[in-house]
């Protein structure tokens, strides 16, 4: 994750999240995001985590704990509903989630009566549009993509939610400043890491009959990508990330 994190914390920054801002991260899941806007917004600052999942937020909490973070804190509740209280936040953050909502814009439209006007909405989603991306053939890389993005549209997710995205947040109301994406590179020394995702999917690829443990044979999964990234000598192209920011008027 360390390479998409720092896609996303350029995001962050260059749409002007900084020190002393309160900021909500919807579908904040294990506190990833929710900690690197921590560290951003500082001691003056104040990030909420939302999300559905209770074991998920548990964790969140734990990683909180053991940061020493006190300006994060975190909250059960669906994405779609208003989020409680009376404080107004000066910006709305969500990575990877709004392509699992039935509705974006349903949603945003409920999450940014809790923003004050001119604060600022932003997103990161990744799209299957145009990946894979590679000129030498890298079947087991294709392999691995392929059940990662088939899981995720069996499960009712949108796969094409970054090119939607910039449409999803005019139809909120909001007005759009920017929209860019980056891709993912695997190779020359940057290794976003594939396997560890696939185990952190497995449960779920089993699930919707996209491949068996046999067929993954996890325990090598990573020296197999490896091997293959080695002999073909080329960079291969597993995800990419849209990114947006939007102005609420």
């Amino acid at each position: 994750m360390a390479d998409f994190n720092s896609m996303t914390e350029r995001l962050l920054v260059d749409a002007g999240i900084t020190s002393g801002m309160r900021v909500i991260d919807i579908g904040c899941g294990s506190g990833e995001v929710s900690l690197l806007l921590a560290r951003l917004v500082g001691e003056g600052g104040q990030v909420l985590g939302i999300d559905r999942d209770a074991q998920s937020l548990t964790t969140a909490r734990e990683r909180a704990h053991d940061q020493n973070r006190h300006n994060v804190s975190f909250l059960q509740c669906e994405l779609s509903e208003p989020v409680p209280g009376l404080v107004q936040f000066d910006a709305i953050v969500g990575r990877r989630v709004l392509m699992y909502l039935p509705n974006p814009v349903d949603a945003i439209r409920c999450l940014i009566t809790a923003l004050r006007p001119s604060g600022v909405v932003v997103f990161q989603e990744s799209d299957s549009t145009m990946v894979p991306g590679r000129l030498a053939p890298l079947p087991l890389h294709d392999q691995v993509i392929g059940w990662m993005w088939q899981t995720v549209e069996r499960e009712g997710a949108n796969i094409h939610m970054g090119f939607d995205l910039p449409s999803v947040l005019d139809q909120a109301g909001l007005i759009v400043e920017h929209v860019r994406a980056e891709a993912v590179i695997q190779g020359q020394d940057t290794h976003p890491p594939l396997a560890h995702i696939v185990r952190a999917m497995l449960p779920r690829i089993i699930k919707h009959g996209v491949a068996d443990e046999k067929e993954m044979d996890i325990e090598t999964l990573e020296q197999r990508l490896a091997a293959e990234r080695l002999a073909a000598n080329s960079v291969y192209v597993s995800d990419m990330a849209f990114g947006a920011w939007a102005r609420k008027p």
